[in-house]
């Protein structure tokens, strides 16, 4: 049933098309202790995927948001960027791989739910028979702390099942990086 609630929620955000203002975007992402500056973000993402078979895969990475604060895509600004890689196997530890997410091109302008801030667009997906591009794509910064990736299950051949890769606004590396010495 969640999933169910999640993927309308989604819908709708991606019809509705709400605007948001730049001041508000860069209010919720500062609020993160991993905030490079006003306008940089970095996370890990850190879910469970279920796929097609009914397999569950953990998922486990970084991403990197840059140019939060511009929500045009003229020529006169950078669109926000996304960038993640994270590996999966499954949950008895086989079956390890990576996948990348790159070259996120924003469509329309973020909107804002409650206390997300959604950003739609494209983006590329590196899979086992290489690259697929204009993968349709969503990313969520929700409050300050939690976020989600939705890559259009259909463009991934399910790869991912249908729901939301979750993780958080906070890196330990960044936070606390002797750990990561």
């Amino acid at each position: 049933m969640r999933s169910i609630h999640i993927r309308i929620l989604l819908a709708t955000v991606l019809i509705s098309g709400l605007s948001m203002g730049a001041t508000a975007i860069a209010t919720n992402a500062q609020g993160s202790t991993n905030t490079t500056s006003g306008n940089s973000l970095k996370g890990s993402l850190t879910s469970i995927q279920t796929d097609d078979n009914n397999t569950s895969w953990i998922v486990s990475g970084a991403f990197r948001m840059d140019n939060i604060n511009n929500t045009t895509t003229t020529s006169a600004t950078t669109s926000p960027t996304f960038n993640a890689t994270f590996y999966m196997m499954k949950t008895d530890g086989t079956a390890p791989h990576k996948h990348d997410i790159s070259d996120f091109q924003l469509i329309g302008q973020p909107s804002t739910r409650d206390n997300s801030t959604i950003f739609n667009g494209t983006s590329t997906v590196t899979m086992k028979d290489g690259p697929v591009q204009d993968v349709p794509t969503g990313v969520a910064l929700m409050d300050d702390s939690a976020g989600s990736v939705w890559l259009d299950p259909a463009k991934v051949n399910k790869h991912f099942g249908d729901t939301l890769i979750y993780g958080t606004q906070h890196l330990v590396c960044v936070e606390s990086p002797e750990i990561c010495k």
